[in-house]
């Protein structure tokens, strides 16, 4: 059997149409994040352990408390300590079902 390691999490459930991010936060230092996408198409994300872990929590907040289909969240494409070093946005969004194909 492989090492393993537990993670154990607890959220505020909020409301359908509202999220509180403190527990988001709670425990984790010098959070640092960038998405970034290529001329193709290509999504690169990277981060300092602190930031994979803030975007883990935050998506699974998002997925296990209730939520409005269309509820969702903005955050700079790189987050770090310092002032916002990015103007594009990331969106990220909940929806009941997979929409159709655009």
């Amino acid at each position: 059997m492989a090492n393993t390691v537990k993670v154990e999490l607890e959220f505020a459930t909020d409301t359908p149409n509202s999220m509180t991010f403190a527990e988001i936060y709670e425990g984790l230092d010098s959070i640092w994040y960038r998405v970034s996408s290529d001329g193709r198409g290509g999504v690169e994300v990277w981060g300092n352990a602190s930031g994979l872990e803030f975007l883990g929590r935050l998506f699974l907040k998002m997925a296990r408390t209730p939520k409005v289909s269309g509820y969702h969240d903005h955050r700079t494409l790189e987050f770090s300590a310092g002032p916002s070093i990015s103007e594009p946005e990331l969106t990220i969004g909940i929806v009941d079902s997979r929409p159709n194909a655009v």
